[in-house]
């Protein structure tokens, strides 16, 4: 009997045993992998000290000092909790920041808007001036021909007329020093219309900067009918 009964006490411990060690094993399986977890915390360092109760130190990399020193789990949550808080300390140092820059393009954006403005009535007062030019260098170009004309009729009078080559002469001279005139001031309009072309390139690559840089132009700006005489 008393031998009956032992088997069964080590069949009952040996099945107790099997069960209790399928429930540690389950539980280490189902908890949390601490020292895995540590892997995700890339700016600490993790230590275990040596001794009869071996604990856990966390260090901060860019510091010497130790932030924690406790169990894995403690320690590990100490280092959430001051990459958090550095987190914050960033976000809080950043955020002024966002708010000049949001306060600059404000500024920006009336400043491009004024330049867009300006640019646009600019180019048209620069077409009309441009087409002014054009007509103008037209007449004296009609003018100096219709003088050149003159000059060689009143040359050939000269030929015939013998007894007028004075006067002639004189009106030669007259008509040749007003052809030479608007020769120098066709020379001049012209200075002007390609002064005129240089400002008005400069203000088409401002333009071009301003929409570069984020600006919408205000509309079509009126284009340059430049006169190709």
């Amino acid at each position: 009997m008393t031998t009956k009964i032992s088997k069964i006490l080590v069949v009952f411990v040996t099945t107790a045993s099997i069960a209790f060690l399928g429930i540690a094993v389950g539980i280490s399986k189902l908890g949390p992998n601490w020292l895995e977890e540590t892997q995700n915390l890339a700016d600490y360092g993790f230590a275990q000290t040596t001794g009869e109760k071996p604990q856990w130190t966390s260090t901060q990399r860019t510091e010497s000092a130790p932030l924690a020193t406790s169990s894995l789990p403690g320690v590990i949550t100490k280092s959430y909790d001051d990459a958090a808080r550095r987190n914050l300390d960033k976000v809080a140092a950043v955020t002024p920041q966002i708010e000049n820059l949001k306060q600059q393009i404000t500024r920006l954006s009336v400043l491009i808007e004024a330049d867009e403005k300006g640019i646009g009535k600019r180019e048209g007062q620069l077409a009309l001036a441009l087409e002014d030019v054009g007509k103008q260098i037209q007449v004296l170009s009609t003018d100096g021909e219709r003088l050149a004309t003159e000059a060689v009729d009143i040359r050939a009078v000269a030929e015939r007329t013998r007894e007028s080559g004075m006067r002639l002469k004189r009106q030669r001279i007259q008509v040749e020093t007003d052809y030479y005139r608007l020769i120098e001031q066709k020379r001049h309009l012209l200075d002007l219309v390609y002064q005129m072309d240089g400002i008005l390139q400069r203000l088409r690559d401002r333009e071009q900067q301003l929409i570069k840089q984020g600006a919408v132009p205000a509309g079509p700006a009126p284009a340059a009918d430049s006169a190709s005489t």
